[in-house]
C-alpha cells in the first residue's frame, strides 16, 4: 500500500472538504538565552510543542454554497472530531478561521482553519484509601474485642476464680503489657492489681484498654520514625502477640476462661495497635530524579535531600509476619470475631501491598575487595550522603569494612 492509498478524506464533524496544505508544529518549545562576552548560548527547555493544526482547505462544486454552510455550522460547534488526511482521527477545538470568496474563482470557497488539541475531560474516578480502610477495620476490631471480653466474663462466676492460679497464668500477658502498653502500667502497677481488676471489675479493665487505643491512634509514627522505624516497632508488636497466647498454667474452668479472655483482649489490643502503626506508613509518591549529580565536595557541604521510599522486600516480609501472627488468633475466634480479625488482616495486606508497589527492590552487589560503606554509597548512587542507608541494609558491624560479596543496595 503506497502513501496515496493511506490518505483519508478530510472532514470536521462529518462535513467533508479538500485540503491543499496542512501544517503542524513539532519538537520542543523553549527560550534561547545569549549572554554578553560569552560564545555559548543556553537553550531553556519549556516543554513539548502544542499540536496545533493549520489547514488550508477548500470546497468546490455547483453546491459549494450549501457545503460551505454545513462546514460553517460545524465550525461554530467549537469542538469535535477532525479527520486529518495524514494524521488520522483527532479530537480538536476550533480556533481562529478565515473564509475567502473571489469572483474569479466561482464555485470555490477557500478556508484557513486552525484547530487546537482537545483532551476530553475524564470521568471522575474514586480511589480507595487503604490507610482509612485499615483504621476503620481496626476500630471495628477494637469494639468486637471489648465486647468479646465482657461477654466471656459475664459467663464466669467470679467466686470460682482462683487468684493465685490466675496470677500465674497471666505472668506472660503482664510482661507484654509492660513492654508494649506502657500507659496501662500507671493503672496496674503490678500483676496482682491487674488480676484483681480482671476478677472484680472486668468492664473497667475493658474500658482502660479501649481508652488506650484511642490515644495510640493519634500517634504520628511515620513522621517520627520513617518506614524502617515503623517496621521495627510493628515487628516487636507481632512478637508480643505471639507471647500473649493462651495461658497454660490455670486450673479450674472459670479461672481458665478468665485467663483466656484476658489473653485474647491483650492480643486483640496489640493487633489494633499493629494496624494503626502500619496505617501511618504512606504510599510514597514517585521520587524526582536529579537532572545532574552534584560533586562529592558539593555533597559534603550541602547534602542531597531525598524523599524516603519503602523497600518492597521489607513490606513483603512484614506481610508474611502478619499472617504468621494472625492465623492462630483466627483459629480460636468465634464467627463474629473471626470476621473482625480477618477484615483487619485483609486491610493490612491491602495497605502493605499499596506501600510496596510504591517502593524499590533490593539487589545484591559484589566487589573485588572490602569497601567502606561511604564508597559503596557513592559507587551505587553517586550520592555519598546515603551511607547510612547502606549500613542499615547490610547490618554492618563497622562502616569502614563491608563484605565484598552480597552487598544489599536499593535498585533504582
Amino acid at each position: 500500500m503506497n502513501w496515496r492509498d493511506r490518505l483519508l478524506p478530510a472532514s470536521f464533524r462529518g462535513v467533508g472538504f479538500w485540503i491543499d496544505q496542512a501544517k503542524t508544529p513539532v519538537g520542543r518549545k523553549g527560550q534561547l538565552h545569549e549572554y554578553p562576552q560569552r560564545d555559548l548560548p543556553f537553550f531553556e527547555d519549556l516543554g513539548q510543542q502544542a499540536k496545533t493544526h493549520d489547514l488550508t482547505a477548500f470546497i468546490v462544486g455547483a453546491d459549494c454554497l450549501e457545503q460551505r454552510d454545513k462546514l460553517l455550522k460545524a465550525l461554530e460547534q467549537g469542538s469535535g472530531e477532525l479527520v486529518h488526511p495524514w494524521l488520522g482521527r483527532l479530537q480538536v477545538k476550533v480556533g481562529e478561521c478565515d473564509m475567502t470568496h473571489t469572483r474569479q474563482d466561482g464555485g470555490l470557497v477557500t478556508f484557513t482553519l486552525k484547530f487546537y488539541p482537545d483532551q476530553p475531560l475524564p470521568f471522575p474516578t474514586a480511589s480507595v484509601s487503604t490507610q482509612k480502610v485499615l483504621l476503620a477495620k481496626a476500630d471495628t476490631l477494637l469494639g468486637s474485642a471489648v465486647a468479646r471480653f465482657e461477654q466471656a466474663m459475664t459467663l464466669i462466676k467470679a467466686a470460682r476464680i482462683g487468684i493465685a492460679n490466675l496470677r500465674n497464668s497471666l505472668t506472660g500477658v503482664y510482661e507484654v503489657i509492660k513492654e508494649q502498653l506502657q500507659p496501662l502500667i500507671d493503672q496496674y502497677k503490678e500483676i496482682t492489681e491487674l488480676v484483681k481488676a480482671v476478677k472484680e471489675l472486668p468492664k473497667e479493665v475493658a474500658a482502660e484498654f479501649k481508652g488506650l487505643l484511642g490515644d495510640i491512634k493519634e500517634l504520628k509514627a511515620f513522621a517520627r520514625e520513617g518506614y524502617r522505624g515503623v517496621i521495627a516497632d510493628v515487628s516487636q508488636q507481632l512478637e508480643a502477640i505471639r507471647k500473649a497466647d493462651a495461658p497454660k498454667l490455670t486450673t479450674g474452668k472459670d479461672t481458665t476462661a478468665a485467663a483466656q479472655a484476658m489473653a485474647d483482649l491483650v492480643q486483640d489490643t496489640m493487633l489494633v495497635k499493629v494496624a494503626q502503626w502500619v496505617a501511618s506508613m504512606p504510599v510514597a509518591s514517585t521520587p524526582v530524579k536529579l537532572s545532574s549529580t552534584p560533586s562529592l565536595d558539593h555533597q559534603s557541604r550541602q547534602p542531597v535531600s531525598r524523599q524516603e521510599v519503602p523497600v518492597t522486600d521489607d513490606m513483603q516480609a512484614l506481610r508474611d509476619a502478619v499472617a504468621v501472627a494472625l492465623d492462630p488468633m483466627l483459629d480460636k475466634a468465634g464467627p463474629a470475631h473471626f470476621q473482625a480479625i480477618n477484615d483487619v488482616k485483609d486491610a493490612l495486606n491491602a495497605h502493605l501491598k499499596a506501600v510496596a508497589s510504591s517502593g524499590v527492590r533490593l539487589v545484591s552487589k559484589s566487589f573485588q575487595e572490602s569497601l567502606p560503606a561511604l564508597v559503596v554509597a557513592y559507587k551505587q548512587f553517586t550520592d555519598a550522603t546515603r551511607v547510612t542507608e547502606v549500613i542499615q541494609r547490610n547490618a554492618a558491624a563497622h562502616p569502614g569494612f563491608l563484605s565484598p560479596n552480597d552487598v544489599k543496595v536499593s535498585r533504582e
